[in-house]
């Protein structure tokens, strides 16, 4: 081992303690400011992932938009598509994106867009609607991707090798975000009417083994997970709560007042934060997760109205959302439309 390497493992080792249930408690995160904007082009967006491993953002945004984080290049419609939602990183290069109006999971070359693979999930998954296909998460254990139906509330298990459907979880409700915990279960973020719900499914079993209320929480939308401490955090983006909550017991940790209109919550693993932007503040909260009791917003960064998701660079702790300035609704699509040329990705750094 290198003497730069041996300090900087020393200045690991005694910035972090370790608590009596052996999670780890961290230093405060550093400060956080907007560096920086990348102009791009296009309308509405959803669910946004980086590949650490290629330094690559992408966005799916009536199919894929991607940004080289190297060079801060952005490339529009790398990925053609309609109404593209969820999208998953495969560890090998390639990116999964769901389209709803088509009913097909496209696998691609995340550095240059060629299709891989059109997977057909219409059989397995008949209801319709804008939502038809939504979340999506790789389970490591098994390598299988869950693709929701936002609308029906089922769970779509994928086979990318084979490139087909291999089984189905009936969730119910209307589900968001879905995290899997790297041990063969998957939770998602579900809404029945007035009850709100984390949801345990196991992937093995192919079996909901566990439901967690989320008390106080109106419209829950993003969710995370913070491994080193068995947490899962789910942001409700109606009432500005973000909700931790112990995966194995199901107890609640720490309840967080945040800005209302957050449709994501990520967490950086290595500076022990989460992030959870507001679209109706205009504003991205810095949490610390000291430990799993410890938790409290050590600030609260000016972004821009609407900016609601994004996704967290491990490595560089840079913060990528997509951002842009909106007009009135364009049916049959329900939501404020946005503005031609003021698409762009917000990046904020640790200072």
């Amino acid at each position: 081992m290198s003497i730069a390497r041996t300090a900087a493992s020393a200045l690991v080792l005694a910035a972090t303690v370790m608590s009596s249930t052996g999670a780890v408690a961290a230093q405060d995160p550093p400060t956080y400011s907007v560096v920086s904007r990348i102009a791009g082009s296009g309308g509405a967006w959803d669910y946004a992932v980086i590949d650490e491993k290629s330094n690559r953002f992408y966005v799916a945004q009536q199919g894929v938009t991607a940004v080289d984080l190297k060079t801060g290049k952005l490339t529009p419609a790398l990925v053609a598509g309609k109404q593209t939602h969820g999208l998953v990183v495969l560890g090998d290069g390639t990116v999964a994106v769901d389209d709803s109006a088509t009913k097909t999971i496209t696998v691609f070359n995340g550095e240059d867009g060629k299709i891989v693979a059109t997977i057909p999930t219409a059989e397995s998954n008949p209801v319709n609607g804008g939502h038809a296909l939504d979340a999506m998460v790789l389970d490591p254990t098994s390598g299988l991707v869950m693709a929701i139906n936002g609308v029906s509330g089922l769970a779509l298990l994928v086979d990318i090798k084979q490139a087909k459907v291999v089984g189905t979880i009936s969730i119910g409700g209307e589900p968001e975000f879905a995290v899997a915990d790297g041990k063969g279960r998957v939770y998602v973020n579900v809404e029945r009417g007035k009850v709100t719900e984390i949801v345990g499914v196991d992937i093995s079993s192919r079996k909901v083994v566990q439901k967690i209320p989320l008390k106080g929480c109106e419209g829950p939308t993003g969710l995370a997970y913070d491994q080193g401490n068995d947490l899962l955090i789910s942001v409700c983006g109606d009432n500005g709560v973000t909700k931790f909550i112990r995966a194995t017991s199901g107890h609640e940790t720490a309840s967080i007042n945040v800005g209302k209109g957050a449709d994501a919550v990520m967490f950086d693993p290595q500076r022990h934060v989460a992030f959870v932007p507001s679209a109706a503040n205009g504003t991205l909260s810095v949490i610390a997760v000291r430990s799993a009791a410890d938790i409290a917003v050590v600030q609260t960064v000016a972004t821009q109205k609407g900016t609601r998701l994004g996704a967290v660079d491990g490595t560089s702790g840079r913060v990528y959302l997509p951002a842009g300035k909106f007009g009135p609704p364009i049916p049959p699509i329900p939501y404020p439309s946005v503005l031609p040329g003021t698409f762009e990705v917000l990046v904020v750094a640790p200072n």
